[in-house]
């Protein structure tokens, strides 16, 4: 695991994940991210390139959502955001059946989908991630 990985981060934003054994790239979609777990679609094809906004928009999602600890990222030798497209609710319906399961409320689902929507609006924020004694931390660059 790196220690020190920075980050465009934006909601809704597509990325290729460069695999630190096979130097295979993988493409995933962030629906949601927080210093705990990162939340994404996650899609079946490999790549040996960086895919093209083109080639990513004509794949299909091979899991519409899965949460994962936020250290993941830092599994990958890189991370690159290939492009963002504004979040809609049928984006993350498989979220929302999530957090039903943890019997989240549905006010409190519906907030927070509006508000997942509003940030991928937002520009993408230029994070670095760091192993600091075992723990995550997120600060912002320049």
């Amino acid at each position: 695991m790196n220690e020190l990985l920075d980050i465009d981060l934006a909601w809704g934003g597509f990325y290729a994940g460069i695999s630190k054994d096979s130097g295979e790239i993988s493409v995933f979609r962030m629906l949601d991210f927080n210093q705990n777990a990162y939340h994404i679609v996650i899609y079946k094809e490999n790549f040996q390139h960086i895919p093209s906004e083109k080639e990513i928009l004509s794949l299909s999602p091979y899991i519409g959502h899965a949460p994962i600890d936020s250290k993941g990222l830092l599994n990958y030798d890189k991370i690159t955001l290939i492009n963002t497209k504004q979040l809609t609710s049928e984006d993350l319906i498989g979220y929302m059946y999530y957090l039903e399961e943890f019997e989240v409320s549905e006010k409190e689902r519906k907030e927070l989908s509006q508000s997942l929507i509003n940030y991928s609006k937002e520009p993408p924020l230029k994070l670095r991630l760091a192993i600091v004694k075992g723990e995550l931390q997120v600060s912002e660059r320049n």
